[in-house]
């Protein structure tokens, strides 16, 4: 063994190490270490550009052009401005069932096409593999299947089969928690297009909140001849009538929680009339009428055993009611039944507002 020590040694044209050799060198604090030069011989080839993008790293921070190390914790923070690209697509649901669905390999899916029937299929679970659908349809539900001919598993769903429908508009993240075992974040299961939503479990939809609580669609004004009150249109309004020559209204099929409220804005001079649309709707309830000129007061009953049907407005000029200031409440406590009350003045020899006139 030849041994030489050098204080400086130069080399004109090249220094070679046989197959085997090794490189040993000593650190600042007398620390020896092997090199291998099959490892030295790995870097041949990489760009500094490239090498450049370990120096100057900190574990657990993430650098612009710089290569990124966990801290001591597995974590790791992103500069501001900065993120992390996760793969996304635009996919297009397909197929009339989970062997046939369009089959998801990204990330991020932005699904378009749902029509309640075609759909898409989740890959083959595995711990930690998170996967973002979005239903980009407005109006249709869209089916969310597990991997076709596998054994895993959507929230409680049953194992290998059990498709998720999502509802329109709605986004989640379906997470695997094993490698048979999905869960779906949020509330990606609300159904109906975006006017009609379950809302958080409550049975209210969005349309009977607004009819509810919209202020500004609470008084209609109705000023024609006729008269046809919907549920969508006038349930919990208060519809004025304002036609002197008389308004005949007719009421929606009866049912339970139909809530009417009548106000007499002009005094009829003409028939006017609020009807049940079918003989089989009956009214019960009552009508307080005072007499225009001394005021005595009259209580016209309507009882569950008749077959009152209709709410004369008119009468005889106005013996019936149909006078500026007269209330009519109606509500619906069953099918076919309606409650009653009215409010008002009569003209003349008063008589009962309630008559059978539908067939």
């Amino acid at each position: 063994m030849l041994t030489k020590i050098f204080d400086l040694a130069v080399i004109r044209n090249k220094l070679l190490f046989k197959k085997g050799a090794t490189m040993v060198v000593t650190s600042s604090a007398g620390v020896e270490s092997t090199l291998d030069l099959a490892e030295l011989a790995a870097l041949d080839g990489i760009a500094a550009a490239d090498l450049a993008k370990i120096d100057g790293i900190t574990n657990g921070t993430g650098a612009a052009g710089k290569a990124l190390v966990l801290d001591s914790s597995g974590n790791i923070a992103m500069p501001d401005g900065g993120y992390i690209n996760l793969s996304n697509a635009a996919v297009a649901a397909a197929g009339t069932g989970q062997s046939t669905y369009t089959a998801l390999a990204d990330q991020i899916n932005a699904v378009t096409g749902a029509d309640a029937t075609v759909g898409v299929a989740l890959p083959a679970a595995s711990a930690g593999r998170a996967i973002f659908v979005v239903n980009t349809s407005q109006t249709a539900v869209l089916p969310v299947a597990p991997v076709n001919a596998g054994n895993d598993q959507i929230n409680s769903l049953t194992a290998g089969t059990g498709v998720f429908t999502m509802g329109p508009a709605r986004a989640a993240w379906f997470i695997p928690t094993s490698a048979t075992q999905w869960y779906v974040t949020g509330d990606a299961a609300i159904v109906g297009t975006p006017t009609e939503q379950e809302l958080d479990g409550r049975l209210a939809t969005v349309t009977e909140i607004n009819r509810a609580c919209d202020v500004s669609t609470r008084i209609v004004n109705a000023t024609s001849g006729t008269l046809t009150v919907t549920e969508a249109e006038h349930d919990g309004k208060t519809i004025v009538l304002d036609l002197a020559g008389g308004i005949a209204v007719t009421l929606p099929v009866a049912s339970a929680g139909l809530k009417f409220k009548f106000i007499v804005k002009t005094t009829f001079t003409g028939a006017a009339s609020i009807k049940s649309v079918a003989g089989a709707d009956i009214m019960i309830g009552h009508a307080i009428m005072g007499n225009d000129t001394n005021d005595a007061v009259v209580n016209w009953q309507a009882i569950a055993a008749s077959t009152i049907d209709t709410i004369d407005l008119f009468g005889t000029a106005n013996s019936t009611g149909g006078m500026a200031g007269q209330i009519v409440e109606i509500e619906g406590l069953a099918a076919n039944l309606w409650f009653v009350k009215i409010i008002g003045d009569a003209a003349g020899t008063e008589a009962t507002p309630f008559a059978n006139t539908v067939a």
